[in-house]
């Protein structure tokens, strides 16, 4: 049996790649914004772009609220937060969250520092009234020197 799949040329070497994946600053990088509607200025539209540090925000912000599962193709992309919303909030409860947005984070935005994280328990989140936890993150990026903060409601 023959293969019908011709092969031309070579693949790049270990030290080309790390120059293509190096050549690009993480300044001209686009990517879509998250949320994707801001209510607070209908005049962007849905689906901007944002680039740079708050492309990074915008990433570890969507991270967060993906719940593991929900995405199609990457099953494993996301947080299982949602289970620890309704337990009694103890300081095992914190520190297994805090475990689980630590090891997701490294695991799937290497590119982010974390370089504090805080998780606190509120009585009332939203209009609903309903309890809730809030993250609150220092992150960095391991490229450049720029951090903030991100404060996230679940």
């Amino acid at each position: 049996m023959t293969s019908t799949t011709t092969i031309y040329g070579t693949g790049p070497t270990g030290s080309t790649k790390d120059e293509i994946i190096n050549a690009v600053p993480e300044d001209d990088i686009f990517g879509v914004a998250y949320p994707l509607y801001d209510k607070t200025n209908s005049a962007k539209g849905i689906f901007r772009k944002t680039k740079g540090f708050e492309l990074l925000k915008s990433e570890v912000r969507q991270f967060v609220k993906t719940e593991r599962g929900e995405r199609v193709m990457l099953p494993n992309f996301g947080l299982s937060l949602r289970r620890f919303l309704f337990e009694p909030v103890t300081d095992d409860l914190i520190i297994n969250m805090k475990n689980e947005i630590i090891v997701g984070i490294n695991t799937y935005l290497p590119s982010v520092k974390i370089i504090r994280l805080s998780v606190t328990s509120n009585e009332k989140v939203g209009s609903n009234g309903l309890p809730g936890m809030t993250i609150n993150l220092v992150i960095g990026s391991k490229l450049t020197n720029q951090q903030g903060e991100l404060s996230i409601q679940l």
